[in-house]
């Protein structure tokens, strides 16, 4: 068979060289994080091409395909089945996802096994998963860091209220920024109907420390001072506790509202050894489930999931 040089060329985009011999698709390379990072893959060129098939043509002839009989009968021929995943994070100018964490140690791997990292089809992001950040760290780094894996913003100068609006995390980075306090972190998410298509976000943290730090960071009673409060635009916000089952020493619940419409669903979970938070964002396409009905199923599993790693 006469092969010329053009014909080769044309064959760097196509998925298979063998689908003339013997009807085996390629194997569909996965997306990774290179794709994010700028990286590209080589491709052959055309005299390596030109090698693949003159032994693809020196080889044995293959069983033939059962496409043929699937047309002379009449049938559709099923397609190939090929799935590739893709995620991508928008990014604000001189912030990097490849950022190294700014912890002062590797951090307790108990603490990473803690984080709910498969919850109903809801996994961790590929691009940045699951963290432990061990304190001192420089706050402006740990802040970016750790909010990467967040479903919520970090606000800034917030009249006191961070620990509502973006989590008990910040408070204790800012307040308890010591040797013997770590925090771990991650981002999950989840498709819906087939499609790549988001249908639920939450966040997880985990913080753990001395117990008085631990106490301070569970106090719902806190909540009094941020049940109205003013946003950095000016816009009225306010923060609404809703009932939920008991979890742990004592566990608690409310919304985030920006003037009348709720932005977060939020639990938090105080054990003497640590506090876990689940935040979960309003957002597009709704989920499925009334996040104020899908919140404390997480924070059950996440409970029961950080109990069994950490004693």
């Amino acid at each position: 068979m006469k092969i010329t040089r053009l014909a080769a060329l044309c064959l760097l985009a196509a998925t298979s060289c063998a689908a003339g011999h013997g009807g085996t698709p390629a194997t569909p390379i996965p997306a990774t994080s290179r794709a994010e990072e700028g990286q590209t893959t080589a491709q052959p060129d055309a005299e390596v091409l030109f090698g693949r098939l003159r032994t693809a043509e020196s080889a044995p002839p293959a069983s033939p395909s059962p496409e043929p009989a699937a047309r002379a009968s009449g049938r559709p021929s099923p397609a190939p089945s090929v799935e590739q995943v893709f995620e991508a994070r928008a990014m604000k100018k001189g912030r990097s996802l490849s950022a190294p964490n700014p912890g002062s140690g590797p951090g307790d791997l108990r603490l990473r096994e803690a984080l709910l990292t498969g919850y109903e089809g809801v996994y961790e992001s590929m691009i940045t998963p699951g963290v432990v950040v061990a304190l001192p760290a420089a706050e402006g780094r740990a802040t970016e860091f750790i909010s990467l894996r967040q479903a919520v913003g970090v606000f800034e100068s917030l009249s006191g209220c961070e620990r509502w609006t973006v989590g008990s995390w910040r408070v204790a980075l800012r307040d308890f920024n010591r040797h013997g306090v770590q925090i771990a972190a991650t981002l999950l998410s989840a498709m819906a109907d087939g499609a790549w298509k988001r249908s639920a976000e939450f966040s997880e943290t985990v913080v753990t420390g001395p117990a008085q730090m631990v106490s301070s960071l569970g106090d719902p009673g806190a909540t009094a001072s941020c049940r109205k409060f003013s946003s950095v635009l000016g816009l009225s916000m306010s923060v609404k506790p809703f009932p939920v089952p008991p979890l742990g020493s004592r566990s608690w619940a409310f919304r985030v509202f920006e003037e009348e419409s709720v932005t977060q669903w939020v639990e938090v979970v105080q054990t003497p050894r640590y506090v876990l938070e689940i935040r979960i964002p309003t957002q597009s396409p709704k989920p499925r489930t009334d996040p104020a009905v899908l919140l404390p199923r997480i924070a059950e599993a996440a409970y029961a999931r950080a109990e069994a790693a950490l004693t």
